[in-house]
């Protein structure tokens, strides 16, 4: 089982550096290339207690943050408003954000893709846990009429999102995509404007495998390339330019689920085995499993894997909620962050996401309960 520890003021980290899976790791993930259609009776789920926690409908918890998870966090929301009458609502604001807000105390929770920076941390008196709430791929999404196949390497990449390649014709692009006729545009590159989980998860990965082509670092706020770049607030913002009129010939990147709702073309992203792979269930899981665990409950994401099958650009998003909280609120967010990672995981393929492994439920559910620690279970529902 994976740790996953209340945190005052943890030790530094560095988001999502490249590392490989410890043994014990990597046996407890094995698991983890599932199909949608078997995932369902895998989760690990929390049965109601006799002596469950009544909880106020009358209370509301509020959260803000990561715009990767929000997609399912609004079916979580739907289905628990539904099933046990109580209220969550979550603003997709931005990793950064919600962060923000978590320490200020305007939330009840964050949503983020990574964790807190040092200087972060240092404003937070309180303590706190990391709960992961789903895993996906970050998708490369394009608008270039008449091509419904791209294959895209690290290094191309890099290059495009830098502004160093500015064609689509580029001998690059084409000698990983023979065969294909691609045309002699512009490319338009859609970014991120606001501080972004998914910005700096996209940056590690740039970082990682641009083969010295990218040279911006990891930052939450993306760099907009000279000439080329054009910057849009949030997931939906980058999703909605690309899909409209404005965005033909245009790149960009997202969470997977944007790019299915508007139906737009996703790269193949060459992994570290020279395979081109999409970010679907099974590719992101593959990803997770060469993935290891950080002190504070997080993850370390491994951009070089060389399993085959494995979607390079995947990562698990967080909801960061204190472990002491108002007694009435803490059994409603309990209620909600147990059915998050129970019934609601079987709802997450669909989506476009991928359902965590048991070993990350599992911990998850540890977290939960150290949530006002004492208090009676919360109910929830299949």
């Amino acid at each position: 089982m994976i740790p996953f520890f209340a945190a005052r003021r943890p030790a530094t980290r560095i988001s999502n550096p490249m590392r490989r899976t410890s043994g014990a790791f990597r046996a407890a993930l094995v698991g983890v290339t599932v199909v949608a259609t078997t995932v369902a009776t895998t989760f690990v789920t929390a049965a109601p207690s006799p002596a469950a926690a009544s909880l106020d409908t009358k209370v509301s918890v509020t959260g803000a943050g990561s715009s990767f998870l929000s997609n399912f966090l609004e079916q979580c929301k739907a289905d628990v408003k539904s099933g046990l009458k109580i209220n969550v609502t979550y603003q997709a604001s931005g990793s950064g954000a919600g962060r923000s807000g978590f320490i200020s105390g305007t939330t009840d929770f964050a949503g983020s893709d990574v964790a807190f920076s040092e200087a972060e941390r240092k404003k937070i008196k309180d303590s706190f846990v990391y709960i992961p709430a789903t895993a996906g791929g970050i998708a490369v999404m394009y608008n270039l009429p008449g091509v419904t196949k791209l294959n895209l390497s690290g290094p191309v990449l890099a290059k495009i999102f830098s502004g160093q390649i500015a064609k689509w014709s580029d001998a690059a692009i084409a000698k990983e995509n023979p065969g294909t006729t691609l045309p002699k545009e512009t490319i338009r590159v859609i970014v991120r404007s606001d501080s972004s989980g998914t910005s700096s998860v996209f940056s590690s990965y740039l970082d990682s495998a641009g083969a010295g082509g990218w040279k911006k670092g990891i930052t939450a706020t993306f760099p907009v390339p000279a000439g080329t770049g054009i910057a849009q607030k949030g997931s939906d913002g980058v999703a909605n330019f690309l899909s409209g009129a404005q965005g033909k010939f245009s790149i960009g990147f997202a969470e997977v689920s944007y790019a299915t709702e508007r139906k737009l073309g996703v790269a193949n992203v060459l992994n570290a085995a020279g395979k081109p792979v999409g970010p679907n269930t099974a590719a992101v899981s593959a990803a997770l499993a060469a993935a290891s665990a950080n002190g504070d409950g997080t993850l370390k994401l491994n951009f070089a894997t060389t399993d085959p099958v494995a979607y390079p650009i995947s990562t698990t998003s967080y909801l960061i909620v204190r472990t002491k909280m108002d007694s009435k609120k803490g059994d409603v967010l309990r209620a909600f962050l147990t059915y998050a990672l129970g019934g609601c995981q079987k709802k997450s393929a669909p989506l476009g996401y991928a359902p965590l492994p048991p070993a990350l439920i599992k911990s998850g559910l540890a977290a939960v309960a150290k949530i006002n620690p004492g208090a009676a279970a919360s109910p929830t529902i299949p």
